[in-house]
């Protein structure tokens, strides 16, 4: 696949967004969540369009109900008002009781109803559908290697197209995907897993539609309900564990909304995207983007995109361009494809528990072995001795680390405690001596390697309340010295992104932490020069 101009504006555009969902596809851990815009694209009816559809169905005739229920009315209570209709009008033509046999019969014929009115003036084949639809066929290998998909739509588009793009398989016993409706069953392995949550209605019924069709007022309520108790912990748990694309989407499904929410203030580092669909042509108001971006962000952990229809397209085929394709439009566009972010701060800041949040990133933890003893020991308490030994075994971490960071061409990284950190354990007098050493190891003999540029996040706190930190976890550093190292890091890092952690939680530092690295500018430092400037005084 070419990555054409279009592809090479939604690189410069969105770039940092592009590198993460490719890492994430790589991972496996990338996944799509569909709305009814997405259907809408092939001439699938809106919902309000459905329910008049049915109205206006010969076996319901309904049309006068939705006149009745007027415009104040909600959809799913009006496809209520149409299903009591029908079945009361079943119920009296065959002269029957309401028996459970007779009630499923009727919510057969429903079915099929519905199923009618949906695929009206759809495409018939799947060909056919992969020639109109404007971006879905950008995304099947997105959804063929994504551990779970999850459409809220009722129809078989992503089914079809999966059928059509991989052929081979169906020739083997068993098909290249598996539809499902009840995300609490196991699921099949090696296959790409279609989920209905608001059920299914094949274009061919004989391919086993859903039971439950939630539609109607009762079934939607039904659902919310079972939410808020907790029966769809499969599903939170898929967002909890995958990195997801919500594509077609309003943000009306009240469901939704309460997962959505619920997983934000359970993982405040774990972000999903949210595709805002913009008609071509049309004038954007920036202002009114930034707030909805802010706002979503804020409340449900969604980084905002707003794409046309081609953008939408272009992204699907930049997550899925080969890597030296990729790697080469990136580097003709002047586009990053690697983002450090460096957590410092002093001793109990909330680094190494701040870290653990972000792992839908590459993350680095401070040390890459097993930590010496003396690491318990305040370092104003060291011997020179010790001080010595100390020194030695932290400087040969942090070039371990700084040597994979530097063989990382790509990829969101954040990293507990930048490269120049152990300079803030140093008196001042010796920071000098302790610099041109420092840069010595990073750079030995004649390889000319250089510190990793990367942006700095100073955490920064009140010294007693960190103080109180650390000693749970069997170190020893007095509140001033605490108060001291928090005034060298500042200094030593004059370029830093500044976090106040004074009487915040640790969701709401971690919300901080993902602003600046998803909704910021990237601001890397030139760390190796700083370095420079501090080893000659």
């Amino acid at each position: 696949m070419a990555i054409g101009a279009l592809e090479r504006q939604a690189l410069k555009a969105h770039a940092k967004a592009v590198v993460h969902m490719r890492e994430r596809h790589k991972s496996r851990a990338l996944g799509l969540v569909l709305g009814a815009g997405v259907s809408k694209a092939v001439q699938f009816p809106s919902w309000p369009e459905l329910v008049q559809r049915i109205a206006d169905d010969e076996e319901v005739d309904g049309g006068h109900l939705l006149a009745a229920a007027g415009s104040t009315t909600s959809d799913t209570a009006k496809t209520q008002m149409l299903l009591q209709h029908y079945r009361t009008k079943r119920l009296d033509a065959l002269g029957e009781p309401a028996s459970s046999k007779t009630l499923r019969k009727i919510h057969g014929e429903w079915r099929r109803i519905m199923q009618r009115a949906l695929y009206q003036g759809v495409p018939t084949t799947a060909q056919e559908l992969r020639n109109c639809h404007p971006y879905l066929n950008e995304f099947i290998p997105v959804i063929i290697d994504s551990p779970m998909t999850v459409t809220y739509n009722f129809d078989d588009t992503v089914e079809r197209l999966i059928r059509i793009a991989h052929p081979d398989r169906e020739g083997n016993f068993g098909r290249s995907f598996e539809t499902v409706w009840n995300a609490a069953l196991q699921f099949r392995s090696g296959t790409a897993v279609i989920y209905h949550p608001n059920g299914f209605l094949p274009h061919n019924l004989l391919e086993y539609p859903s039971e439950t069709i939630v539609f109607s007022e009762d079934t939607f309520a039904d659902q919310l309900i079972e939410s808020m108790a907790g029966h769809h912990a499969s599903l939170l748990h898929h967002l909890s564990k995958t990195t997801c694309i919500f594509v077609g989407l309003s943000l009306n499904d009240t469901t939704l909304r309460h997962l959505l929410r619920q997983n934000a203030r359970i993982n405040p580092g774990h972000c999903h995207y949210y595709v805002a669909f913009v008609e071509d042509g049309i004038e954007r108001d920036r202002v009114v983007e930034q707030s909805l971006r802010d706002a979503n962000f804020e409340v449900y952990n969604l980084i905002t995109l707003f794409l046309t229809n081609s953008e939408i397209a272009a992204l699907g085929k930049l997550i899925t361009a080969e890597d030296d394709e990729f790697r080469l439009a990136a580097e003709e566009e002047g586009a990053e494809l690697r983002y450090v972010y460096y957590l410092s701060g002093a001793i109990g800041a909330g680094k190494t528990t701040s870290l653990s949040y972000l792992n839908s990133l590459k993350t680095y933890e401070e040390w890459t072995e097993t930590r010496i003893e003396l690491l318990g020991k305040a370092w104003t308490e060291l011997t020179e001795s010790e001080r010595v030994e100390v020194d030695g075994w932290i400087l040969g971490q942090f070039v371990k680390k700084n040597v994979a960071l530097l063989n990382q061409s790509s990829g969101i990284l954040v990293v507990d405690r930048p490269a120049l950190d152990p300079l803030s354990f140093t008196p001042p007098e010796s920071i000098p001596l302790k610099a041109s050493a420092m840069r010595s190891a990073f750079a030995p003999g004649a390889s000319r390697r250089r510190i990793c540029t990367g942006q700095v996040i100073l955490m920064k706190g009140e010294p007693g309340e960190m103080e109180a930190r650390v000693v749970g976890r069997h170190k020893e550093s007095s509140a001033s010295v605490i108060r001291e190292m928090q005034e060298k890091l500042t200094w030593i890092y004059p370029n830093h992104c500044l976090i106040d952690t004074f009487g915040a939680s640790v969701h709401d530092v971690v919300r901080a932490i993902s602003r600046i690295i998803h909704l910021e500018d990237y601001a890397p430092s030139d760390l190796a020069a700083r370095l420079d400037e501090l080893a000659d005084g």
